[in-house]
């Protein structure tokens, strides 16, 4: 299910010439907050942003970017992270303004970022993190960690994005609960995921080439609670000439995760990432992925960001949405990936699953089932060996191979 029914944006009353951000005092020899400020008021101001000077940019913090926002950087120019003082005021590099608020933005393109991550990322969470503090802090969606982070956005455009030093916890792009969404030209490596798709529909993802320590690709419709924002189903994309480049050692080229959630019910046993709704929305729960169950006798019913009940810590999400529009399964369907390249030996290339271990349970037993069914290769070529290219640990329904190589692979 998605959220329909007029979609309220957020608008500025923005100048609708172009303008440079140079203009602002964005410059490569500026402060890193000051430059972060700089741009700030820049896409605040004009709806067309161009850094036409060539350098590197330090930024110190977040860019929040409004709707009919349209920002371009030349080439030679690079966007350089700069650590805060504060590190859990670190925020994502580019994020709309509707990520906090549960309002969608629409009409946002960025092009031709290049992005030195220096080692810093958004305060997402790991399990050793304390949670609480993390997921009261203002620059913090939980679950949003991309470097250009998109929630709650209609018509996005990204291209022409080089990152190549992904570290240990942040995506190079994620979108999330977004409807016609185009992504091209991209060049993302690193040590965590390359391009990251939350619930939403209608995508296109193409030209992007990859060497990640986790996944190139994920479309996952369900993930840990601190690594998607929202749960819900992806539907009508496409993801085409992508190459996984040699020496990439991750995880998988593509991960497809699915799962369920459930109703509260008073009494109700629940464990780290676990999804219920409730009479005023969904909430999962943040604790550590250790395996251990919790029993849950208070209903969480509240407005703010987070709070613990019962020894629990809970997570709002979905917010914006009515109740009858929260889903309580998370499926993939209609999703097309044609001329992929494999470069490097590996066990799996892709994987269609519902998880079950300590950071995530993904299906519970009596639930209805996620659907995912119309997932398409074609002319997909491994050019080294792989053991199995398609591991399928959930039902679905037409999975088609048409050219390339794969069907010699092992399938399971």
């Amino acid at each position: 299910m998605f959220k329909d029914g007029p979609r309220p944006q957020e608008k500025h009353k923005k100048k609708s010439a172009p303008t440079d951000a140079s203009d602002f005092g964005f410059m490569p020899d500026a402060d890193p907050a000051y430059n972060a400020q700089a741009l700030q008021k820049a896409v605040n101001a004009y709806e067309t942003v161009t850094v036409s000077v060539p350098g590197v940019y330090n930024i110190a913090g977040s860019i929040r970017l409004p709707s009919d926002t349209h920002l371009f950087f030349a080439q030679g120019v690079v966007l350089r992270r700069s650590a805060l003082k504060d590190k859990l005021s670190e925020g994502n590099l580019f994020v709309n303004e509707g990520a906090f608020t549960g309002v969608y933005n629409e009409n946002i393109s960025v092009s031709g970022a290049h992005i030195v991550v220096n080692g810093v990322e958004s305060a997402a969470i790991s399990s050793d993190d304390d949670a609480k503090t993390i997921l009261q802090t203002p620059n913090v969606v939980n679950g949003l960690r991309g470097h250009i982070a998109f929630l709650y956005v209609k018509n996005i455009r990204i291209k022409n994005v080089l990152i190549t030093d992904l570290f240990s916890k942040d995506y190079g792009i994620q979108v999330s609960d977004f409807e016609d969404v185009c992504i091209e030209n991209v060049h993302i490596e690193g040590l965590k995921d390359g391009v990251h798709f939350g619930p939403g529909r209608q995508f296109v993802l193409r030209n992007g080439k990859f060497r990640t320590g986790d996944d190139a690709i994920a479309l996952n419709c369900a993930d840990y609670s601190v690594s998607n924002p929202n749960f819900g189903t992806i539907c009508d994309g496409r993801i085409e000439n992508c190459t996984e480049l040699p020496g990439a050692d991750s995880a998988l080229f593509i991960r497809i995760l699915v799962g369920t959630a459930r109703e509260w019910t008073k009494g109700m046993t629940v464990r780290h990432s676990d999804a219920v709704r409730t009479q005023n929305g969904m909430y999962r729960v943040v604790m550590r992925a250790d395996d251990a169950s919790y029993v849950s006798e208070t209903e969480p019913c509240f407005e703010e960001t987070c709070k613990e009940l019962d020894g629990i810590l809970w997570v709002k999400t979905h917010i914006g949405y009515a109740k009858q529009e929260i889903p309580l399964t998370a499926g993939c369907r209609n999703i097309l990936f044609r001329n992929i390249m494999l470069e490097n030996p590996r066990k799996r290339a892709v994987m269609i699953y519902r998880n079950d271990d300590a950071y995530l349970h993904s299906w519970y037993p009596g639930s209805e089932m996620p659907q995912v069914k119309n997932i398409r290769f074609e002319n997909v070529q491994a050019l080294k060996p792989i053991d199995q290219f398609l591991c399928i640990g959930t039902p679905v329904e037409n999975v088609v191979t048409i050219g390339g190589n794969i069907d010699e692979y092992v399938y399971g």
